[in-house]
């Protein structure tokens, strides 16, 4: 960790007091190095010297204008976009349904290694005592499959975990193959099972903090089967995997039947009484993750620190926490060349792009970003809000997906408003929900909206793979957030509804999940 600090952190503190000669260098470097690109031919890389010269020559982009460049480049192997070819794609969902492939060049990810190098050195300062035992990290797998021209699509979180020393990759529970088991009840399961194994684990990971809600309704509705296969180190369920998977995780699975003696007669299994040795989690903590977050610290040790994963995409890594339960992060200065637009100035369409020395405490903007891997004035549709600063450099915290809002007649509602206001609300409800969904009701939709909200409590034993955005439809005029007037609440069958009513709506937050539970 000493390397770390003086390799990573030092020169990102230092840029910190200078971000403007940080952003400056990193968008130079990237234009320089891919002037010669098509792309960088017809916006004139050669003649660009400032952001602003770089924002004359090269309107806004999104995925869909960059789509004929990363296709042509992925099939015929000329360098359209970037100089340097792709090591591989990583796949994200696009808006249409249509997959985004995202190029993954050796320095963007030699960056990301970077990043992560990093963040170790930060948690291990927060918490050394985190890296004593086991580590239970939920990662991606590094080949998830091939494209039509030979390239391999793959996640970054797997190729990381595959650069790191053996001695680092000998304290995580979960090895890597894990992440190419495609049904994810037997992935679970294998997970758990693996992690059973292993009294002391003193770090968890995830990004989505409902992947851990998951592991724990699993554990506990398969708990007679997990026990069962823990006693005598023999699985049922990972039969129908590949020889060689089911070699690797037997060689994890040793019989350990006064463990599963010991752990059979809890009443519930939590992680705070099946691995009470836990002193940090890492994961998201903001926008409709918080919701799922607030379930999970129950379950967890008292002493356990949450520290925020940051905000990051498969498209780039846009901030690094610093500090347990911070919510915002220093972005990586000299990684990615950032824009930013405030969000009324977006939503009047009359934008004004702003670098990160301008950024304002308390505001919220949309976030741009020009990466080494060919992502040029790329608008992310984030939402972020300036938190405070470190040195000269604003911290961040990601709000919501800019897709997360109504606007009927001129009126505003946005979905980090509607889970303040609902969060504000569940403590006088007494409830503690894994996630919840908001329908706006009108007299024409109301029978409807209720079914539907009744149909999908019904079914919410089974708890997601993921938290649902709140979502929020509607034909009546809304207020914003703020109008809210009061709450009505009942209980239906140990579930809270919620009904919120602004001044000139009805919406209806159903709160639903199998873990949620009344507070004394």
């Amino acid at each position: 960790m000493h390397i770390y600090r003086h390799r990573h952190w030092l020169p990102l503190e230092r840029n910190a007091s200078r971000p403007d000669l940080a952003q400056r260098d990193v968008l130079r470097s990237i234009v320089s190095a891919n002037r010669t690109t098509t792309f960088g031919r017809e916006h004139g890389f050669a003649e660009i010297d400032s952001a602003r010269r770089f924002g004359e020559r090269v309107p806004v982009q999104q995925y869909e204008t960059l789509r004929p460049y990363i296709e042509r480049q992925r099939r015929t192997g000329q360098t359209e976009l970037t100089a340097e070819a792709p090591l591989f794609y990583a796949q994200t969902s696009g808006t249409t349904g249509t997959p985004k492939y995202i190029p993954i060049t050796r320095t963007s990810l030699a960056m990301q290694r970077g990043q992560q190098a990093l963040f170790s050195y930060l948690q291990f300062r927060a918490c050394p005592s985190a890296f004593d035992g086991m580590a239970m990290g939920i990662m991606g797998a590094a080949v998830e499959g091939r494209l039509d021209s030979g390239h391999t699509v793959g996640s970054v979180s797997g190729h990381l975990y595959a650069s790191l020393p053996r001695f680092i990759q000998s304290k995580f529970v979960v090895p890597p193959a894990v992440s190419t088991i495609s049904d994810y009840d037997v992935k679970y399961r294998v997970i758990l099972h693996l992690a059973l194994a292993q009294p002391r684990i003193t770090y968890i990971g995830s990004p989505n903090p409902s992947t851990f809600l998951r592991l724990l309704h699993v554990l506990n509705h398969e708990r007679e089967l997990l026990l069962r296969s823990l006693a005598t180190g023999v699985s049922t369920f990972t039969a129908a995997l590949d020889p060689s998977l089911q070699q690797i995780i037997a060689s994890r699975m040793p019989a350990m039947p006064e463990r599963a003696a010991l752990l059979d007669n809890l009443p519930e299994l939590t992680y705070a009484n099946v691995w009470p040795d836990v002193k940090l989690l890492t994961t998201w903590t903001g926008g409709s993750c918080g919701t799922a977050l607030g379930a999970l610290r129950k379950t967890l040790p008292v002493h356990t620190q949450v520290m925020e994963l940051g905000y990051q995409a498969t498209e780039v890594r846009g901030t690094i926490p610093l500090e347990p339960e911070m919510p915002g992060g220093l972005p990586p200065l000299s990684h990615t060349f950032f824009e930013f637009v405030e969000r009324s100035a977006w939503d009047r369409e009359r934008p004004d792009y702003v670098t990160v020395d301008q950024l304002d405490q308390g505001f919220q903007y949309y976030v741009l970003i020009t990466t080494p891997a060919g992502l040029y004035r790329y608008f992310m549709n984030d939402l972020v809000e300036v938190t405070g600063f470190f040195r000269k450099t604003p911290l961040l915290r990601f709000v919501q997906k800019g897709k997360g809002v109504t606007n009927l007649t001129g009126e505003k509602l946005y979905e980090a408003q509607v889970i303040d206001a609902v969060q504000n609300e569940l403590p006088r409800c007494g409830v503690i929900p894994t996630f919840f969904v908001m329908i706006a009701l009108t007299a024409r939709s109301k029978n409807r909206s209720l079914r539907t909200a009744s149909r999908t409590m019904s079914r919410s034993d089974r708890m997601p793979t993921s938290v649902p955005v709140p979502s929020v439809t509607t034909s009546a005029p809304i207020e914003c957030a703020a109008s809210i007037a009061s709450a009505s609440r009942s209980v239906c069958s140990g579930r809270i509804v919620t009904t919120l009513m602004p001044l000139r709506a009805r919406m209806v937050a159903t709160v639903m999940g199998a873990s949620s539970d009344r507070v004394p």
